[in-house]
């Protein structure tokens, strides 16, 4: 009798050494999980955030839908500008003098958005600019307008994608994690073009 009751405790603290063990080890992959999760659409954001600030640069305000932004992408042009010459050490700092004296020049020419945005992958990157990755098609919300901020009225833009779609499948329940948190990019009471996890 004593010797059964020997071997159930055994065989009872294996299961709960490894009840703790596989506790310990799920809670470590999640760990892992939501920040590779999270790297992912902080580069796609990354990318929406290129996007917008050449959009501002050519029509002077930020998009205020993924419809308008991949427009931009597919059919607008970027200005560039070249400088031919080298200024020498007696002009550093008087660049405009030098351009009046002739001893540089600034050729402006423009040049397709596709041609010099996302090299590379240009398509796959419009093509999926809006989805939120892994959350099975959901697209990030956007929106764009201005605010006045000393008296000056700025442009802003805002895009963001809520944890519920980012961690969609990962069971996340009691783990301690602020599902009703999101990826922000940018805001719209504030002139910033930086991300909530800078």
């Amino acid at each position: 009798m004593k010797l059964i009751i020997q071997l159930v405790l055994l065989v009872a603290s294996l299961v709960m050494g490894y009840m703790v063990y596989d506790s310990i080890n799920s809670k470590i992959e999640l760990e892992k999980e939501l920040k590779e999760r999270k790297l992912v659409v902080i580069a796609r954001l990354d990318q929406v955030k290129e996007a917008q600030i050449n959009y501002k640069k050519v029509r002077g305000e930020y998009a205020k839908s993924f419809d308008q932004l991949r427009d931009f992408l597919n059919n607008d042009s970027l200005i560039v500008i070249k400088a031919i010459g080298e200024l020498p050490d007696s002009l550093i700092g008087q660049e405009a003098k030098a351009l009046a004296m002739g001893v540089i020049v600034r050729d402006t020419s423009k040049i397709a958005v596709r041609e010099e945005m996302f090299k590379g992958n240009f398509q796959q990157v419009v093509d999926s600019l809006d989805i939120i990755p892994f959350s099975g098609g959901t697209k990030f919300t956007i929106n764009a307008g201005e605010v006045e901020k000393g008296k000056v009225k700025v442009k802003v833009f805002e895009v963001s994608a809520p944890y519920t779609e980012i961690f969609k499948g990962l069971k996340t329940d009691n783990e301690g994690i602020d599902m009703a948190k999101s990826l922000t990019l940018g805001s719209m009471t504030e002139p910033s073009v930086n991300g909530n996890w800078d």
